[in-house]
This record gives C-alpha cells, sequence and structure tokens, in this order.
C-alpha cells in the first residue's frame, strides 16, 4: 500500500487546525480580532516530485478535483492519501486510506500541507460518513484487494472555490496505446522521502500498462482482475498517493478510470531491500465498480 505515516507531531498540527474550525465565535471578548486567514497559502512554480514529476497548481483542470485525504487513527497517527471529487460532498479514494479503528478523516482542499494550520477554515472539511467496498479486507493482504480497494467519503461543508466534480467514466470507455495517463498525488518523490503533502502530477504513455506482471521474489506471474497493472521503473506514484486518480488524458479531456491502490517491487530478491515506487503499481479500475460507487454516491 502507498500509505503514509507521520510521527504524533504531525496529529498534533491537524488537531489545532481542527479546533480552529470550531473557534467561529459569534462572540469575541473585548479587544481581540480574529486572525484573518492568508487568500492564498498555495504553492506555485515546478519542482520535481510525485517520482519524476511537478508540481500541480491549483489552478488547472487537473487539481481542480483532486484533494487531500488525511485519516487519523486510534494511536493519533496521520495518514496522508489523495481523492477525487466525485459530488459535491463526496469524494473517492482508497479503502486503505481509512482504517476500521479510525478516530477521524479529514478533507482538505489545498496543494500545499501549510494550508492545514495557514487556512483550516478555508481548507479543511470533516468527513461525517463513509462507504468501503465490501470486498476489500483490512486484514488479509493480498493483491486483490487492488480489485477492491475503494472507499466513498462524505464530508461536511461547501466546496472551495475553484473546485469541481469530475465524472465518472462509462463502463465502455477503453484507451488506446496512443493515449496518455496522468498521475496525481500528495505522495513523496523517493521511498524513504518525507516530502508527502505537496500536490504533484506525473505522465505516461497508456502503452506501459500491463495485464501482468512477473514477480521475482518467488518466481511468479502475477495477474489481477478489475485492477490497472503499470510498469513505473522510471516515474510514476509513490507513498501518500494512495486513492489518488489515474486519467487517461484524450482529445476530449481526462477521464477518470483508476484508483492508486498498491506499489510492488517486482524485481527485488530481497524483501527487505525494496523500492515499492520503482516496480509497478496497482490501481483499481474504477469502470469495474461504477454500480458500487454510484449506489454508495446518492445513498450517502
Amino acid at each position: 500500500m502507498l500509505l503514509s505515516s507521520f510521527l504524533r507531531q504531525r496529529a498534533c498540527i491537524l488537531a489545532l487546525a481542527l479546533s480552529s474550525l470550531a473557534a467561529c465565535s459569534p462572540g469575541v471578548k473585548g479587544g481581540e480580532e480574529l486572525k484573518v486567514e492568508p487568500a492564498n497559502c498555495e504553492i506555485a512554480g515546478k519542482s520535481f516530485g510525485i517520482v519524476g514529476g511537478d508540481i500541480l497548481s491549483s489552478d488547472n483542470d487537473l487539481s481542480a478535483s483532486t484533494v487531500m485525504v488525511l485519516h487519523i487513527d486510534y494511536k493519533d497517527e496521520v495518514s496522508t492519501c489523495t481523492g477525487t471529487l466525485i459530488d459535491n460532498n463526496k469524494v473517492l479514494t482508497a479503502a486503505h486510506c481509512t482504517s476500521p479503528f479510525g478516530k477521524k478523516t479529514v478533507i482538505a482542499f489545498t496543494n500545499n500541507s501549510n494550508c492545514l494550520t495557514q487556512a483550516p477554515k478555508r481548507t479543511l472539511r470533516l468527513v461525517t460518513d463513509e462507504a468501503i467496498h465490501p470486498d476489500y479486507s483490512y486484514w488479509v493482504k493480498s493483491w486483490d484487494n487492488a480489485a477492491h480497494d475503494l472507499a466513498v467519503l462524505k464530508f461536511k461543508g461547501d466546496i472551495p472555490t475553484g473546485y469541481k466534480v469530475r465524472e465518472l467514466p462509462t463502463s465502455d470507455f477503453a484507451p488506446a496505446e496512443s493515449d496518455n495517463l496522468v498521475m496525481t498525488g500528495y505522495g513523496t518523490t523517493t521511498e524513504k522521502g518525507a516530502d508527502s503533502g505537496t500536490l504533484r502530477f506525473t505522465t505516461a504513455p497508456a502503452s506501459r500498462l500491463i495485464k501482468e506482471f512477473h514477480l521475482a521474489l518467488n518466481d511468479s506471474t502475477v495477474a489481477v482482475k478489475n485492477a490497472l497493472i503499470l510498469e513505473q521503473s522510471d516515474n510514476g506514484v509513490c507513498t501518500g498517493d494512495s486513492g489518488g486518480p489515474l486519467y487517461i488524458n484524450t482529445e476530449r479531456g481526462l477521464t477518470l478510470v483508476g484508483i492508486t491502490s498498491m506499489g510492488v517491487d517486482n524485481k527485488t530478491r530481497d524483501e527487505k531491500n525494496t523500492r515499492t515506487c520503482h516496480g509497478v503499481a496497482l490501481f483499481t479500475d474504477v469502470r469495474a465498480h461504477l454500480d458500487w460507487i454510484q449506489k454508495k454516491k446518492n445513498a450517502l
């Protein structure tokens, strides 16, 4: 899984940001003034990221539907994931970005984790309900989890200006080898990196999608039904990009086809020395679960 776990310090910072959401008091004591949140705490410009990609600004079609998903578990550890806005108050992400013993999940509308504390009221939305795919297992580690690694999250509040809902694909949509893939996420740029929390993107030709992969660890061939497999030895998704979108970029624009599930170092023969961001990536195929997604989107 491409989940990013941080120190308890990150949980404390997020807790402070959340507490400020409840501090919108109509009664301010004499002489006190509410702090004005900065108009813009986003990051501009470009730098390498998401394993061979660039920072994604907040004013374009690609970033307009991408959000940060922050989950606080029962140990007060915070995990960073990515999600896609599929309704006015719903986000599609990976099931493993939640936990059965989770305390709280928050959606952040920003390309920069610094906005969590600089502009929490404008940035953060509390998740109030969730639906986890019934075939996903928190308890069993299996390639098959990539076939069902989906969650729909409902949050409280409005969509900030500049964001928009991403339409789901049709079940018969099929990419051509000449099409380009686009991945976005808040993850790290290396396996051991500590630079998650910034929205980045990278691209790859659709010809890098494969039907199966060879696992050198036990000399086996792996294929996962209802999952898209991407060869990503040079660039791709990494820790913290979980739940993020895989798009096909055609002449008609971006079409959502996958949700980032896990990375696999299929070339290593040493289980203790793996590079999960430089092997293959598995994405849950959205087209195989359209009925379930639509049903939960309407029910929550």
